[in-house]
């Protein structure tokens, strides 16, 4: 006799609620077997000493790339209560050491937070004679200052920096390079021009990456600076930045006396000048003062552009503006042309503002490294005299003259130049 089965009570469950259930259960283990290792957690009824060291360094770390990151006090105060102020102090202390020559910026971040949170001071480690920099292993941006507007057939470059960077020790410098400096520009069908015409030439060629890549080649082909990003302040650009700031105080050892040829003016120049001692500058005044050279010669005028930088960034710190710069990019974006993104113009604003003074180097070229040529068409430029000194010298870079140290006006003898206008 055949017996049908009975039917079951039993419901299946459909096949996508087992498919939810399995990842649901795929997260959870992810969760306890990964998220505690890498996210450590230190409950408040647990005590640091219950940690191993480099669990405590972890969880530090955190802390510290959070209050780097938002700029927020109490949030680190409440992830570090179960710490006593001596053990948090012991820990930063032994964990600044570890960072010494390997990441300066996590160290300058990591002795705020000490200071933010009222601890005693977390002095720096004292730092070892510069060595060599190799410009091949450091980050170094390409900085343009260009007269490109729209009513300009052919415009040129004013000025040409590259920004050297060595995150590792904390030291930063700026290379000045002449505007007027004769260089072999490749594709260019007569082979040779000053390096201001560079950044137009490439965009009239189609250069693969246009002006700025073509400069970066140049750069990097004569003068053995490799460059990674590249930044174009726009004609004006100064003069907003400047004014959005506030306005910027340099401070000169000597009167400035400089010039502009004028078309206007009777003798055909028109004068600028600036009284010895702090002065204050808004945009306008800013850009005369970056870019005038008919006194002092392109030399003079680099020596004032470095000087300028170093008083922004003063500026910068002394508004507390870092957390405004979000909103200072967009609003001054039409200004300038960047391929750095706004977090690592992030990253360096929080580095300029762990530098101090000894940290940031400025180097012109001097007549050891170049010298005037006059061209078979009768052009007065400049022309690469000693290669071999050139990197001699860029490998130094570090222990050049500080930006804080540049564009003074005494002479060798600590006396100030007289004014070379009649009517002064």
């Amino acid at each position: 006799m055949q017996h049908n089965p009975k039917p079951s009570n039993k419901r299946r469950l459909p096949i996508w609620v087992w498919f939810a259930l399995a990842l649901l259960a795929g997260l959870l283990i992810g969760w306890f077997a990964l998220g505690w290792g890498i996210w450590p957690a230190v409950p408040k009824d647990m005590l640091p000493a219950d940690l191993r060291t480099a669990e405590r360094e972890a969880y530090l770390t955190m802390v510290v790339e959070s209050f780097a990151a938002d700029g927020k006090v109490a949030p680190a105060r409440d992830k570090v209560a179960s710490w006593s102020s001596a053990a948090l102090a012991e820990d930063l202390g032994r964990l600044q050491a570890r960072l010494a020559g390997v990441d300066a910026l996590q160290a300058g971040d990591l002795r705020a937070l000490a200071a933010a949170l009222g601890l005693p001071p977390l002095t720096a480690p004292v730092a070892a004679p510069a060595e060599p920099a190799d410009l091949t292993r450091t980050e170094n941006i390409l900085v343009l200052g260009t007269d490109n507007r729209p009513e300009l057939e052919a415009w040129r470059t004013d000025s040409i920096m590259v920004v050297v960077i060595d995150p590792k020790i904390g030291q930063v410098g700026i290379v000045s390079i002449p505007r007027d400096l004769y260089v072999d520009v490749p594709g260019y069908n007569k082979g040779k021009e000053r390096l201001n015409a560079v950044a137009y030439i490439g965009e009239k060629l189609d250069y693969p990456g246009g002006g700025p890549a073509l400069v970066r080649q140049v750069v990097e082909d004569q003068l053995g600076i490799p460059t990674q990003h590249y930044v174009i302040i726009h004609q004006d650009g100064l003069i907003k930045l400047v004014d959005a700031l506030g306005g910027v105080t340099v401070n000169l050892d000597c009167p400035l006396y400089e010039a502009t040829p004028d078309d206007k003016s009777p003798n055909g120049i028109k004068t600028f000048t600036l009284p010895a001692g702090p002065v204050q500058l808004d945009g306008v005044t800013a850009k005369k003062f970056a870019t005038y050279r008919y006194v002092q010669t392109d030399f003079g005028r680099t020596r004032r552009q470095q000087q300028l930088i170093w008083a922004i960034r003063n500026r910068v710190l002394q508004a507390n503006l870092l957390p405004k710069i979000p909103v200072l990019w967009s609003a001054l974006s039409d200004t300038f042309t960047t391929d750095l993104d706004l977090a690592a113009v992030l990253k360096l604003a929080r580095l300029a503002s762990r530098l101090q003074a000894q940290d940031v180097h400025g180097m012109q070229f001097d007549d050891d490294t170049i010298e005037w040529y006059t061209t078979p068409e009768g052009w007065q430029v400049l022309r690469l005299k000693d290669k071999a000194l050139l990197l001699e010298k860029l490998a130094g870079i570090f222990s050049s003259k500080t930006l804080a140290q540049t564009g003074k006006g005494a002479t060798s003898t600590g006396e100030c130049p007289p004014s070379p206008f009649e009517d002064q």
